[in-house]
């Protein structure tokens, strides 16, 4: 079971999800979020999840955590399995 689907750390405050929206280079991160997005949201439904498309945009995803600690992955051209091992090790760095 993905570790996103599971309760998150409390020291997690927010997701914020970036790619285009039609470039072939964040096809892997539109799948992922269109296949997982409601069930990582119904296991933390506390937790702000901010899906932002724009045209041109590299893919990637931001994790903020307290006192405004942010780290970040880029994933563009990612399948989804590196995906899932990356967006593992972001929310595990806080």
């Amino acid at each position: 079971m993905s570790i996103l689907k599971s309760q998150l750390s409390k020291g997690l405050k927010e997701l914020r999800v970036q790619f285009c929206q039609t470039s072939p280079s964040s096809n892997g991160l539109r799948e992922y979020i269109a296949k997982n997005y409601t069930s990582i949201k119904q296991v933390n439904p506390e937790l702000p999840i901010l899906i932002r498309e724009a045209s041109g945009a590299e893919a990637r995803v931001f994790a903020r955590f307290d006192k405004g600690v942010e780290h970040k992955v880029v994933l563009q051209n990612a399948s989804s399995q590196e995906i899932e091992k990356a967006l593992e090790q972001l929310v595990k760095s806080a």
